[in-house]
């Protein structure tokens, strides 16, 4: 069987990403409690991300909460928009929407 061509196309121009940015309690060895990100995750559509939230909040992961965004970028361009919020749970830092 042929193997497949697993390189990913380029895109140009501007595109937009649904992002799932988690966040986690962690403790310092002096016993400080701090709300902290843990590494974000593309989701494949904005149902895709509403899934991963609702599993969150259903305390199916580690996380202590996430928050749900939309942005358009073109790196190329070096543009980056606002994030557009479609969704919190849990306990997130608060946010200037």
């Amino acid at each position: 069987m042929a193997k497949k061509n697993r390189e990913t196309a380029y895109e140009s121009g501007p595109q937009t990403k649904i992002i799932l940015q988690p966040y986690l309690w962690r403790t310092s060895r002096e016993g400080e409690v701090t709300l902290e990100a843990a590494p974000a995750t593309a989701c494949r559509d904005p149902a895709h991300g509403l899934q991963l939230l609702d599993r969150i909040g259903a305390g199916g992961t580690m996380f202590a909460g996430a928050h749900l965004v939309c942005v358009t970028a073109d790196p190329e361009a070096g543009d980056y928009s606002e994030p557009e919020f479609l969704g919190e749970i849990g306990d997130v830092p608060e946010t200037n929407e």
